[in-house]
Protein backbone atom coordinates (compact mmCIF):
# COMPACT_ATOMS: atom_id res chain seq x y z
CA UNK A 1 0.00 0.00 0.00
CA UNK A 2 1.28 3.45 -0.94
CA UNK A 3 -0.16 6.44 0.94
CA UNK A 4 0.45 10.11 0.16
CA UNK A 5 0.23 12.40 3.20
CA UNK A 6 -0.62 16.07 2.62
CA UNK A 7 -1.77 18.74 5.04
CA UNK A 8 -2.82 22.36 5.52
CA UNK A 9 -3.95 23.23 2.01
CA UNK A 10 -5.77 26.39 3.23
CA UNK A 11 -7.88 26.64 0.10
CA UNK A 12 -10.19 29.64 -0.17
CA UNK A 13 -12.71 30.68 -2.78
CA UNK A 14 -12.87 34.45 -2.26
CA UNK A 15 -10.47 35.80 0.37
CA UNK A 16 -8.18 34.10 2.88
CA UNK A 17 -8.81 33.97 6.61
CA UNK A 18 -5.08 33.59 7.30
CA UNK A 19 -2.85 36.52 6.39
CA UNK A 20 0.12 34.35 5.34
CA UNK A 21 -1.78 32.11 2.93
CA UNK A 22 -0.43 32.49 -0.58
CA UNK A 23 -3.00 34.08 -2.91
CA UNK A 24 -2.44 31.47 -5.63
CA UNK A 25 -2.92 28.48 -3.32
CA UNK A 26 -5.67 26.93 -5.50
CA UNK A 27 -3.32 26.89 -8.47
CA UNK A 28 -0.56 25.35 -6.35
CA UNK A 29 -2.78 22.62 -4.94
CA UNK A 30 -3.72 21.81 -8.54
CA UNK A 31 0.01 21.51 -9.19
CA UNK A 32 0.35 19.04 -6.30
CA UNK A 33 -2.63 17.04 -7.56
CA UNK A 34 -0.99 16.88 -10.99
CA UNK A 35 2.23 15.66 -9.38
CA UNK A 36 0.36 12.91 -7.55
CA UNK A 37 -1.25 11.72 -10.77
CA UNK A 38 2.18 11.45 -12.41
CA UNK A 39 3.59 9.10 -9.77
CA UNK A 40 4.27 5.49 -10.74
CA UNK A 41 2.96 3.51 -9.11
CA UNK A 42 0.04 5.69 -8.19
CA UNK A 43 -0.67 6.05 -4.46
CA UNK A 44 -3.55 3.92 -3.23
CA UNK A 45 -4.78 6.73 -0.97
CA UNK A 46 -4.24 10.42 -0.32
CA UNK A 47 -4.60 11.52 3.31
CA UNK A 48 -5.02 15.21 4.21
CA UNK A 49 -4.50 15.99 7.89
CA UNK A 50 -6.60 19.10 8.32
CA UNK A 51 -6.97 22.75 7.35
CA UNK A 52 -8.30 21.66 4.00
CA UNK A 53 -9.77 25.14 3.68
CA UNK A 54 -8.78 28.49 5.10
CA UNK A 55 -12.23 29.64 6.19
CA UNK A 56 -14.58 26.67 6.08
CA UNK A 57 -17.28 28.26 3.91
CA UNK A 58 -19.47 26.33 1.49
CA UNK A 59 -17.66 27.98 -1.40
CA UNK A 60 -14.28 27.07 0.09
CA UNK A 61 -15.27 23.40 0.25
CA UNK A 62 -16.77 23.48 -3.21
CA UNK A 63 -13.41 24.69 -4.50
CA UNK A 64 -11.52 22.08 -2.47
CA UNK A 65 -13.73 19.31 -3.74
CA UNK A 66 -13.46 20.45 -7.36
CA UNK A 67 -9.66 20.25 -7.12
CA UNK A 68 -9.35 17.06 -5.07
CA UNK A 69 -11.79 15.16 -7.25
CA UNK A 70 -9.22 15.34 -10.04
CA UNK A 71 -7.23 12.74 -8.08
CA UNK A 72 -7.53 9.27 -9.64
CA UNK A 73 -7.36 7.63 -6.21
CA UNK A 74 -9.53 8.03 -3.08
CA UNK A 75 -8.75 10.81 -0.64
CA UNK A 76 -9.57 11.04 3.07
CA UNK A 77 -9.46 14.13 5.26
CA UNK A 78 -9.93 15.36 8.81
CA UNK A 79 -10.75 18.89 10.00
CA UNK A 80 -8.20 21.42 11.18
CA UNK A 81 -8.74 24.59 13.18
CA UNK A 82 -9.53 26.57 9.99
CA UNK A 83 -12.15 24.07 8.86
CA UNK A 84 -15.79 24.05 9.97
CA UNK A 85 -17.46 20.80 10.94
CA UNK A 86 -20.93 21.47 9.55
CA UNK A 87 -19.87 22.65 6.09
CA UNK A 88 -17.10 20.06 5.88
CA UNK A 89 -19.51 17.25 6.73
CA UNK A 90 -22.00 18.51 4.16
CA UNK A 91 -19.29 18.77 1.48
CA UNK A 92 -17.80 15.30 1.92
CA UNK A 93 -20.40 13.09 3.64
CA UNK A 94 -21.08 11.26 0.36
CA UNK A 95 -17.40 10.30 0.17
CA UNK A 96 -16.62 9.73 3.85
CA UNK A 97 -18.67 7.77 6.35
CA UNK A 98 -18.25 10.05 9.35
CA UNK A 99 -19.15 8.58 12.73
CA UNK A 100 -22.45 9.76 14.28
CA UNK A 101 -22.24 12.77 16.58
CA UNK A 102 -20.62 16.16 16.40
CA UNK A 103 -17.04 15.05 15.72
CA UNK A 104 -15.78 14.22 12.22
CA UNK A 105 -14.21 10.86 13.06
CA UNK A 106 -14.07 7.88 10.72
CA UNK A 107 -12.56 4.40 10.37
CA UNK A 108 -11.79 2.95 6.93
CA UNK A 109 -10.33 -0.41 5.95
CA UNK A 110 -7.74 -0.10 3.22
CA UNK A 111 -5.59 -2.65 1.41
CA UNK A 112 -3.09 -3.76 4.02
CA UNK A 113 -4.23 -1.54 6.88
CA UNK A 114 -6.74 0.64 8.71
CA UNK A 115 -7.12 4.42 8.40
CA UNK A 116 -8.61 6.25 11.37
CA UNK A 117 -9.57 9.90 11.11
CA UNK A 118 -9.61 11.66 14.49
CA UNK A 119 -11.18 15.09 14.94
CA UNK A 120 -8.99 17.13 17.33
CA UNK A 121 -10.57 20.53 16.73
CA UNK A 122 -12.15 22.91 19.24
CA UNK A 123 -14.60 25.26 17.48
CA UNK A 124 -13.26 28.82 17.52
CA UNK A 125 -9.84 27.81 18.91
CA UNK A 126 -6.43 27.37 17.30
CA UNK A 127 -5.34 24.62 19.69
CA UNK A 128 -6.72 21.09 19.70
CA UNK A 129 -7.93 18.56 22.26
CA UNK A 130 -9.27 15.07 22.66
CA UNK A 131 -12.26 14.93 24.98
CA UNK A 132 -13.53 11.79 26.69
CA UNK A 133 -16.05 11.11 23.92
CA UNK A 134 -13.38 11.16 21.22
CA UNK A 135 -10.99 9.04 23.27
CA UNK A 136 -13.70 6.45 23.89
CA UNK A 137 -14.52 6.38 20.17
CA UNK A 138 -10.83 5.88 19.33
CA UNK A 139 -10.48 3.09 21.91
CA UNK A 140 -13.32 1.21 20.21
CA UNK A 141 -11.86 1.89 16.76
CA UNK A 142 -8.53 0.36 17.84
CA UNK A 143 -10.01 -2.63 19.66
CA UNK A 144 -8.92 -5.93 18.15
CA UNK A 145 -7.07 -4.30 15.26
CA UNK A 146 -3.77 -6.13 14.72
CA UNK A 147 -3.09 -4.78 11.22
CA UNK A 148 -1.04 -1.61 10.62
CA UNK A 149 -3.12 1.44 11.51
CA UNK A 150 -2.71 5.07 10.47
CA UNK A 151 -4.33 7.58 12.85
CA UNK A 152 -4.74 10.92 11.06
CA UNK A 153 -5.25 14.01 13.24
CA UNK A 154 -4.59 17.70 12.74
CA UNK A 155 -2.93 18.71 16.02
CA UNK A 156 0.31 16.89 16.94
CA UNK A 157 0.28 15.39 20.44
CA UNK A 158 4.06 15.78 20.81
CA UNK A 159 6.48 18.67 21.20
CA UNK A 160 8.04 19.98 18.00
CA UNK A 161 10.51 22.47 19.49
CA UNK A 162 8.55 25.40 18.03
CA UNK A 163 7.30 27.36 21.02
CA UNK A 164 4.56 29.10 19.03
CA UNK A 165 3.16 25.84 17.69
CA UNK A 166 3.62 23.73 20.81
CA UNK A 167 1.31 26.12 22.68
CA UNK A 168 -1.42 25.42 20.12
CA UNK A 169 -0.93 21.72 19.42
CA UNK A 170 -2.93 19.05 21.26
CA UNK A 171 -3.48 20.60 24.69
CA UNK A 172 -5.66 17.89 26.28
CA UNK A 173 -5.98 14.13 25.92
CA UNK A 174 -2.37 13.48 24.97
CA UNK A 175 -1.60 11.14 27.86
CA UNK A 176 -4.74 9.12 27.20
CA UNK A 177 -3.88 8.95 23.49
CA UNK A 178 -0.38 7.69 24.33
CA UNK A 179 -1.85 4.94 26.51
CA UNK A 180 -4.18 3.82 23.71
CA UNK A 181 -1.28 3.67 21.26
CA UNK A 182 0.86 1.66 23.66
CA UNK A 183 -1.99 -0.80 24.30
CA UNK A 184 -2.99 -1.23 20.64
CA UNK A 185 -2.42 -4.79 19.39
CA UNK A 186 -1.13 -3.63 15.98
CA UNK A 187 1.32 -1.04 14.74
CA UNK A 188 -0.02 2.51 15.01
CA UNK A 189 1.35 5.44 13.03
CA UNK A 190 0.30 9.07 13.53
CA UNK A 191 -0.12 11.48 10.63
CA UNK A 192 -0.50 15.13 11.69
CA UNK A 193 -0.45 18.68 10.37
CA UNK A 194 -0.89 22.17 11.85
CA UNK A 195 2.81 23.03 12.26
CA UNK A 196 3.48 23.97 8.61
CA UNK A 197 6.80 22.16 8.57
CA UNK A 198 7.57 18.53 7.67
CA UNK A 199 8.78 16.60 10.73
CA UNK A 200 9.32 12.94 11.68
CA UNK A 201 9.56 11.52 15.21
CA UNK A 202 8.87 8.49 17.38
CA UNK A 203 6.24 9.07 20.08
CA UNK A 204 5.49 6.40 22.68
CA UNK A 205 6.87 3.78 20.34
CA UNK A 206 4.82 4.92 17.36
CA UNK A 207 6.13 6.53 14.20
CA UNK A 208 4.67 10.02 13.76
CA UNK A 209 4.88 12.49 10.88
CA UNK A 210 3.81 16.07 10.31
CA UNK A 211 3.25 17.07 6.70
CA UNK A 212 4.22 20.50 5.46
CA UNK A 213 1.89 23.10 4.01
CA UNK A 214 1.82 24.46 0.45
CA UNK A 215 0.07 27.60 1.74
CA UNK A 216 3.04 28.83 3.83
CA UNK A 217 5.82 27.28 5.90
CA UNK A 218 7.87 28.35 8.88
CA UNK A 219 11.63 28.25 9.20
CA UNK A 220 13.28 25.50 11.22
CA UNK A 221 13.72 26.59 14.83
CA UNK A 222 15.24 23.77 16.88
CA UNK A 223 15.02 24.75 20.52
CA UNK A 224 12.53 27.54 19.94
CA UNK A 225 15.04 30.37 20.42
CA UNK A 226 14.07 32.54 17.45
CA UNK A 227 10.98 34.50 16.53
CA UNK A 228 8.90 32.48 14.04
CA UNK A 229 9.27 33.61 10.46
CA UNK A 230 8.19 32.35 7.09
CA UNK A 231 10.54 30.69 4.65
CA UNK A 232 10.31 30.02 0.92
CA UNK A 233 11.01 26.35 0.33
CA UNK A 234 10.20 23.52 -2.01
CA UNK A 235 6.99 21.87 -0.86
CA UNK A 236 7.42 18.35 0.52
CA UNK A 237 4.75 15.73 1.02
CA UNK A 238 5.29 12.20 2.33
CA UNK A 239 4.85 8.87 0.58
CA UNK A 240 4.35 6.01 3.04
CA UNK A 241 5.11 2.62 1.51
CA UNK A 242 3.58 -0.20 3.55
CA UNK A 243 4.81 -3.61 2.40
CA UNK A 244 2.98 -6.96 2.78
CA UNK A 245 5.28 -8.01 5.64
CA UNK A 246 4.15 -4.80 7.51
CA UNK A 247 7.56 -3.13 7.16
CA UNK A 248 7.39 0.36 5.74
CA UNK A 249 9.47 3.21 4.41
CA UNK A 250 8.72 6.93 4.10
CA UNK A 251 9.84 8.91 1.07
CA UNK A 252 9.81 12.71 0.66
CA UNK A 253 8.30 13.98 -2.57
CA UNK A 254 9.26 17.54 -3.46
CA UNK A 255 7.26 19.92 -5.62
CA UNK A 256 8.57 23.30 -6.74
CA UNK A 257 5.57 25.56 -6.25
CA UNK A 258 7.39 28.56 -7.69
CA UNK A 259 7.44 27.21 -11.25
CA UNK A 260 4.55 28.18 -13.53
CA UNK A 261 1.42 26.12 -12.82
Amino acid sequence: MLIAHLSDLHLFAHRPETAHTRPDIALRVCQIVADLTELRPLPDLVLISGDVTDGGSEDDYALARSILEKLPMPFLLVPGNHDRRDTMRAAFSDRLDFAPGEHLNFRVSAAGGIIIGLDTTIPGKVEGALCQARLEWLAKALTGVDSPTFVMMHHPPFSTGHKQWDRTNLTAGGAELAALIEQAPGQVRLLCGHVHQPIHTIWHGAYAAIAGSPAFEYALDIGGSAEPHLVASTYTYWLHHLRPDTTFSVHPRQVNLERPG
